[in-house]
């Protein structure tokens, strides 16, 4: 796989079929929860390995975060969702969600932010795979870090891969001061599916 291989009318293909996956997910969180979401732009990028542990760390600056992964397999692809709250946001995720806040409870607020991973994972990865004609199966999502630095959380993470597609999702939640980012990679070996499905589509 060669970056001449990824070009803008696959980004674009892959930003639109993001788009209606991102809407459908939206309207989940919002039925399960009776909060508005704000629909964020996907971001959609072909990264190198090595660049990849950067461009994450920059997502979130100076904060300390709780991140989780979730692996995903399917037709010829294969790829993981990782999805990143502040720490500031723990307490109001509670509240979003329907539980009493408890202020320290480290194991409360994973199984929060593990919840909403099954929820907000599975609605977009289903999204954009079932749009491609794609079938796929999500493994459950696990703990990646608590209360540290994306960068800290990432510095031992091994991406067995040269290349990647990342597609970066920033969500809001109305009345509540909770952001979270979805950064979905697709491994290096699914990009001649991903992007063959992406063009099946645009033709």
């Amino acid at each position: 796989m060669s970056n001449t291989d990824f070009n803008e009318d696959i980004r674009d293909g892959i930003q639109e079929v993001t788009n209606v996956a991102v809407g459908e997910a939206a309207d989940k969180i919002a039925r399960s929860f009776s909060t508005f979401v704000n629909i964020p732009i996907p971001s959609v990028h072909l990264l190198d390995a090595v660049d990849v542990s950067m461009a994450l760390s920059a997502i979130e600056q100076n904060e300390r975060v709780t991140a989780v992964t979730q692996p995903f397999f399917g037709s010829g692809i294969s790829g993981e969702a990782l999805l990143i709250f502040t720490d500031a946001s723990m307490s109001e995720l509670s509240q979003l969600m329907g539980y009493q806040s408890m202020v320290g409870d480290d194991h409360q607020q994973v199984e929060h932010v593990l919840e909403m991973a099954s929820l907000l994972n599975g609605s977009c990865i289903h999204g954009i795979c079932a749009q491609l004609d794609i079938s796929v199966l999500l493994k459950h999502p696990t703990l990646l870090g608590q209360h540290r630095a994306l960068s800290d959380i990432l510095r031992h993470s091994d991406f067995p891969w040269d290349q990647t597609l990342a597609i970066e999702l920033n969500y809001a939640f109305e009345d509540y001061s909770i952001t979270c980012d979805l950064i979905i990679l697709f491994h290096e070996g699914s990009l001649a599916s991903l992007f063959r499905q992406v063009n099946f589509l645009l033709d």
